[in-house]
């Protein structure tokens, strides 16, 4: 997946796309989630990265967390400061793989809602270090992602949701061995007007993203399926704790 091809994903279409299709309700139980495994109290300081247009980071904020926000894609920050209205909410402007903070500077860093992948392995490997430097000692890092084991067992290779603006439509293959999914999203506009945008994504089992995080610096390790750290099946989302 190209650099253009990622960038033009995240722009005022995703906003039209995803924002209509998340329940408020859903994104506190994530952002509490994250924090409560994170073992870290309001006060602290949290890395959401990347933030999107800010749903977790806001959750966060208003919970009294000292909160930045990190995404490559200023449309989506401009909609997470106007989201979090008059809350203190640092938004920055930031690649992953190459954060513009000191070292040592979180107690938590999250990374929630399979948003490792997009970069290849490489890629996402760089970012893991990076997350890792600018921890804290002791510091923890949370991943919430879909993992290849339950993607095999629920995968479909077309779906479409009706929005208030028109109509998605998904279509994808996966390739098995490679753990990838290559797809494209087809937003029809109520208007009429047809956005396609492709993309790549590297789905990850379990085992290869402790891996990667060992890899990146981190000591221990830990998955699970779920906010309460209930036992990873093949029919939970991953939930990966490192520090």
């Amino acid at each position: 997946m190209t650099q253009d091809e990622f960038d033009s994903i995240f722009d005022e279409a995703y906003l039209e796309m995803y924002a209509p299709r998340h329940d408020p309700e859903q994104t506190e139980a994530e952002a509490l989630g994250a924090v409560s495994v994170a073992e870290v109290e309001p006060g602290t300081a949290v890395l959401d990265c990347p933030c999107g247009f800010g749903r977790h980071s806001v959750v966060l904020a208003r919970a009294g967390f000292t909160v930045t926000g990190a995404d490559r894609s200023q449309v989506l920050l401009d909609e997470a400061r106007r989201q979090a209205g008059d809350l203190e909410l640092e938004l920055v402007q930031a690649d992953y793989r190459e954060l513009p903070f000191e070292e040592a500077s979180f107690d938590a860093v999250l990374n929630l809602f399979t948003a490792l992948g997009y970069v290849g392995r490489e890629g996402d490997k760089q970012a893991l270090g990076e997350f890792r430097r600018v921890l804290k000692p002791g510091g923890r890092l949370v991943v919430e992602t879909m993992q290849r084991d339950r993607l095999a067992r629920i995968f479909e290779p077309r779906t479409w949701d009706r929005l208030p603006s028109g109509f998605v439509l998904e279509e994808r293959s996966f390739d098995q061995a490679e753990g990838t999914v290559r797809g494209s999203f087809i937003y029809i506009r109520s208007s009429g007007e047809r956005l396609e945008y492709p993309y790549t994504i590297q789905c990850y089992t379990a085992t290869e993203l402790v891996e990667m995080a060992r890899e990146a610096g981190f000591s221990k390790v830990e998955c699970y399926g779920g906010w309460e750290k209930e036992e990873l099946t093949l029919d939970a989302r991953l939930v990966l704790v490192a520090s």
